[in-house]
């Protein structure tokens, strides 16, 4: 495959990656908690498919352990950590990253 196809399937895979995570926002602010799991596992099935790296601001936006939307104050917890001198995010479900 040349690498003129492969940068227009990344760049396909990148857009259609940030719709389902937007998709997956609605659908948990509707409050479909389901489908907005569904969305978020959809979406993480394609970036280990198509080995697509992502920005920032969406790498730091679900969790990789529960498949979660990251809505803060409603599925997250942000804390400073004194020890690290970093911020520590913490999911519902027990995982922690620190940004």
């Amino acid at each position: 495959m040349d690498s003129r196809r492969k940068n227009i399937i990344k760049s396909s895979v990148s857009s259609s990656i940030e719709k389902l995570l937007n998709q997956s926002r609605t659908a948990y602010s509707d409050g479909n908690l389901t489908r907005s799991i569904r969305y978020v596992r959809m979406a993480f099935e394609l970036l280990k498919k198509h080995k697509v790296k992502l920005p920032a601001e969406l790498k730091n936006s679900f969790c990789r352990k529960c498949c979660l939307i990251w809505i803060p104050d409603k599925t997250l917890k942000i804390k400073f950590d004194t020890k690290n001198n970093c911020l520590r995010v913490v999911c519902n479900c027990g995982y922690s990253k620190r940004l």
